[in-house]
């Protein structure tokens, strides 16, 4: 599946199957190819496509003044959405795939696996900050991996640069489709003002630094192919998804000594405390080449 995201609110909405995510079952491998069908054309999204005067900066919005459009393929165990706003709201949004079983997470051709999409430049551009909002089943193995290219500007990797992440503790089933442009606004407010609940929310947002609230992990890259997940190993190679990648998830076990935050831990709740919600600033995004 490659879409051309249209504008305004664009809903990519692709449910496949049931069963949970078994990364065991996965296909580990392949180069993938683009996929078919398109979903309109154009620019903009919802709250308008400002810029933000942080200068000439890459792929992920902030004014960048580039012409090109994004060249996204991203896949997650199990749903996901993604968009560009501001520290406050998300001004458009791409969301709605839910993959229920491993061949939609990891196989190729891309399309069947994880999906490709263009993003127009004014969408892009919108805000200053990248969004990925993502959820997962309970079941096997949990996590998020992309990549978002532009002409002119440096590939940004999930895994990889200053990801924020916010634990909403708003848990979502596959089938839902997941939360609403209106609801995720709402817990970007709360995030942003934090004093959530800890027990059951990350309770702001949180980095990569260890703290008590959890962080942000960066998981292994995709370069790696496995049968039975395992720490360090948890998922197999994800078609069309450059090395460079790493799959990312939250660290909601701030005292872990064992195990990994990408497998489930056999609970009956959201100990996870998703959905997630990550972000990635423009004035953390690599430079242009010059």
């Amino acid at each position: 599946m490659h879409l051309r995201l249209a504008p305004a609110l664009a809903l990519a909405v692709a449910l496949h199957g049931s069963g949970c995510s078994d990364a065991g079952t996965g296909n580990a491998g392949g180069s993938g190819g683009s996929g078919g069908s398109q979903a309109g054309s154009g620019g903009g999204g919802t709250g308008g496509a400002g810029g933000n005067e942080l200068g000439e900066i890459a792929g992920v919005g902030g004014g960048s003044g580039l012409t090109t459009d994004v060249n996204v393929i991203i896949t997650a165990d199990n749903a996901y959405g993604f968009g560009y706003g501001t520290g406050d709201k998300l001004l458009n949004y791409f969301g709605g795939i839910e993959n229920a079983l491993a061949d939609e997470i990891f196989s190729c051709p891309v399309g069947h696996g994880p999906e490709s999409y263009t993003v127009p430049a004014p969408s892009a551009d919108a805000g200053h900050y990248l969004y990925i909002v993502t959820y997962a089943d309970m079941s096997t193995t949990q996590g998020v991996i992309g990549q978002f290219f532009r002409e002119g500007a440096e590939p940004v990797f999930t895994g990889n640069g200053a990801w924020e992440v916010c634990a909403t503790g708003e848990d979502y089933d596959l089938g839902s489709r997941g939360p609403t442009l209106e609801t995720i606004d709402q817990h970007i407010a709360r995030c942003n003002g934090g004093g959530l609940d800890p027990q059951t929310t990350s309770a702001g947002w949180v980095t990569t630094e260890v703290s008590d609230r959890g962080h942000v992990v960066f998981g292994e890259a995709n370069d790696t192919a496995t049968d039975v997940p395992q720490p360090g190993n948890e998922f197999p190679i994800v078609c069309g998804i450059d090395e460079a990648a790493r799959w990312m998830w939250y660290e909601w076990n701030p005292s872990r000594t064992g195990g990994s935050p990408f497998i489930w831990p056999n609970a009956s709740d959201n100990v996870i405390k998703d959905f997630l919600i990550f972000r990635l600033g423009a004035e953390f995004v690599p430079e242009p080449p010059r």
